[in-house]
């Protein structure tokens, strides 16, 4: 596959469950090793050790230490990047989530409260790429508009890449559509909503350049 993923917009990326949207996240993100291929940024090869100081990386599973306060989560979480969001932006980004219970323990929120900390700590090292691997999966309503007010803000100004499964999701943030796999479904859907697309994967043994 070949293609690019424009700046200061959000990329939405779709595809059946085990097409490689994980997959291909996870490669961006430093965090697997392609087979062959090469990840371009700003014209240059992005190397893992540059992939850590640009790029935030919200994963699906919830990575937050239970038994600490989300303050604490948040404060610990600030001490292992280089470089941290002021305390002003913080607190905005956690006004745009209505993130009010921050003295409360991880192990006592919603799943939807859950979701919001686990973003804003994907934030907190200031990236130029943020990558988020469904980030609203199985929270209710409210959370996932609590959520998407935060990433209309984000990608006024950041490369952002994200998976869902969520149809409505797509037609309410998503400034591009990617397509990969091989499933018809979503390509049926997008095109009775009159919503352009990009197929990333033109053949089955495409292999190329992001």
């Amino acid at each position: 596959m070949n293609t690019t993923f424009r700046d200061k917009s959000l990329t939405m990326l779709l595809g059946e469950n085990g097409a490689g949207k994980s997959t291909l996240l996870r490669m961006i993100a430093g965090l697997e090793n392609q087979d062959e291929g090469y990840i371009f940024y700003n014209e240059q090869p992005l190397d893992k050790k540059h992939i850590h100081k640009i790029l935030g990386y919200i994963p699906q599973d919830i990575a937050l230490f239970e038994h600490m306060s989300v303050d604490d989560n948040i404060h610990l979480f600030k001490g292992l990047n280089q470089q941290v969001l002021d305390e002003d932006t913080i607190n905005r980004y956690k006004k745009l989530l209505n993130l009010n219970e921050t003295t409360a323990l991880i192990n006592t929120l919603s799943g939807g409260t859950k979701r919001k900390v686990n973003l804003l700590i994907g934030l907190l090292g200031k990236p130029e790429i943020i990558i988020l691997d469904e980030p609203t999966v199985g929270i209710d309503m409210k959370s996932r508009y609590d959520i998407h007010r935060l990433l209309n803000e984000l990608k006024q100004h950041t490369l952002m890449i994200m998976t869902t499964h969520h149809m409505d999701e797509v037609e309410a943030i998503a400034d591009e559509i990617k397509l990969i796999g091989k499933d018809p479904f979503y390509k049926e859907v997008l095109a009775d909503s009159n919503l352009h697309f990009e197929n990333m994967l033109k053949t089955e043994d495409d292999n190329g350049t992001i």
